[in-house]
């Protein structure tokens, strides 16, 4: 390490110790847990910020009718107390009695019915769309709502507990607007939001009248801290308590310090979409993955057992974004290495009239290893004649000018995690109103569209699985399609033997039964 690196580190551990020592003088005797995050959320209000970060804290602050056991991931009632299915389109969802929004006001029928109307009406939610399925939402009693949705919705209750299902209290809402919402955001949850420096720190108190009972932490402190290196520095001084995938290399070193690294099978999927023509969002692009040849030949090119291998078994290979617990895993494809055939690439690629084109390949540092594996996969397209334009982008830069944008160019690099557990989102983005990321199109798109219209609303399960299958089969990128799936990422998290945490299997930093002994 240079001396400008460690002396990088040393100003960045310095801030952090001053930080947490702050909270740690000015809360003696409180249960302080302080996180070191890559990254911290660009708004609280829940339905602008769908970064993990975002998504993750913003749990803390605010509850859903209906969410995951945080042990099995089953649907249980949140916020509800229960529901009943009247017909396929009609849903009666009862509210628990007694619960109010840490500003005072009460948790009733008028503020779930403001909740959904809140999302449905407002196009600039990034939860708008997948919020399109409900039709109308009756206020039956204080404490009984019946949803209407616009066809049979056989994904009823993996919506309802999905991205930005946070209900929010109505008067204070609409005082404040969206903005004002994303600084200082009220909810029912375990804890109250107190203080957000941007891009420095978040500090949480206990709610000490949530309806499931006051946590046991009476402070929590999220502290970004971008740099790997740093954030394992940041846990061996005890500047912080917990941080997210340690990279491997300093797992030794932190059990050797008696610090403890738990490692688990995420529900991320590592993955490279590829672009097929241009979309609404990226009306002039042109580039060489538009010819399905050139696509093909990038599948072939890849040898996934060598990236599991170089990565140190850190993920499980697969073909497919759908993945357990989802409805219609594919057997062939979860878990399978795939073919790797460099010579079948080339001959893909001469086939294709390829003349050396650049092949832009956008990826970033968000995700364990991602990096890395970036480095591996361009080294393999490479390996096979394509010229590969590899840029590394930081993870504001990536969020902000591609992920949102939509304007990716060839290969865009990423890890997708789905929050509803069910294959409907997933299939979005091939869809042809939807396809913005991808512009692809043709017979086999066509395809796709009319199954995963036709999945959307069946509520046979056998036949909705088949459905999901043979889209599965018809987007491989080794079929011509534009998804290049690379495995499922393990996900590590070193902590002090004394935090008590059960990250549930979605992988969501909710500390409301977490504990410091």
């Amino acid at each position: 390490m240079t001396g400008r690196c460690i002396g990088s580190v040393r100003i960045a551990l310095a801030l952090v110790a001053a930080i947490a020592l702050a909270f740690t003088t000015s809360a003696v005797a409180q249960r302080t847990l302080t996180v070191g995050m890559k990254e911290l959320p660009l708004s609280f209000d829940y339905g602008y910020d769908w970064s993990e970060a975002g998504v993750w804290l913003q749990s803390n602050v605010g509850d859903c009718l209906i969410w995951r056991d945080r042990v099995d991931a089953d649907y249980v009632p949140w916020l509800a107390s229960g529901w009943e299915q009247l017909d396929d389109t009609t849903w009666r969802i009862f509210l628990r009695e007694g619960v109010s929004f840490t500003n005072g006001e009460p948790f009733d029928a008028d503020a779930a019915q403001f909740w959904f109307d809140r999302i449905r009406n407002d196009p600039q939610m990034l939860p708008h769309r997948q919020w399109n399925f409900v039709d109308t939402v009756e206020v039956v009693d204080p404490l009984t709502i019946e949803v209407r949705t616009v066809a049979p919705e056989p994904a009823f209750l993996n919506k309802m507990a999905g991205t930005g299902c946070q209900v929010v209290p109505p008067v204070y809402t609409a005082e404040v607007g969206p903005e004002g919402f994303g600084q200082r955001p009220i909810g029912t949850g375990p804890f109250v939001l107190v203080e957000w420096v941007r891009d420095e720190r978040v500090v949480m108190e206990a709610n000490p009248d949530y309806f499931q009972g006051a946590p046991n932490i009476d402070r929590l402190v999220f502290v970004a801290i971008p740099e790997d290196s740093t954030r394992v520095a940041a846990l061996l001084t005890g500047s912080v308590d917990l941080i997210l995938n340690p990279p491997p290399q300093d797992w030794a070193r932190i059990e050797d310090a008696g610090l403890v690294v738990d490692s688990f099978l995420s529900n991320f999927v590592m993955h490279l979409e590829l672009r097929a023509g241009p979309s609404s969002t990226y009306p002039e692009w042109d580039g060489p993955t538009q010819d399905p040849r050139v696509r093909q030949a990038i599948a072939y090119a890849i040898d996934r057992a060598t990236i599991i291998d170089v990565i140190g078994g850190l993920g499980l290979p697969t073909q497919t974004r759908v993945i357990p617990p989802m409805i219609g895993v594919h057997p062939d494809l979860y878990g399978n290495v795939g073919t790797y055939d460099p010579e079948r690439a080339r001959a893909l690629l001469a086939e294709a009239g390829y003349a050396g084109e650049p092949v832009i390949v956008q990826s970033s540092s968000i995700f364990l290893l991602q990096r890395e594996v970036s480095e591996i996969v361009g080294a393999m397209l490479e390996a096979v004649g394509i010229n590969v334009d590899l840029r590394i982008i930081d993870p504001t830069t990536f969020r902000e000018q591609v992920y949102f944008t939509y304007r990716n160019d060839e290969i865009y690099f990423f890890a997708t995690k789905n929050t509803f557990q069910d294959p409907w989102i997933t299939m979005l983005g091939y869809m042809s109103d939807r396809g913005e990321r991808v512009g692809w199109t043709g017979p086999e798109a066509d395809e796709v569209d009319r199954l995963a219209r036709a999945a959307e609303v069946n509520m046979d399960p056998e036949e909705r699985a088949a459905q999901y299958r043979r889209i599965q089969e018809l987007i491989m990128a080794e079929n011509g399609g534009p998804l290049l799936s690379l495995y499922v990422m393990d996900e590590t998290m070193g902590r002090t033997p004394n935090v008590e945490f059960l990250r549930g299997p979605d992988g969501w930093l909710w500390f409301g039964t977490a504990r410091i002994d």
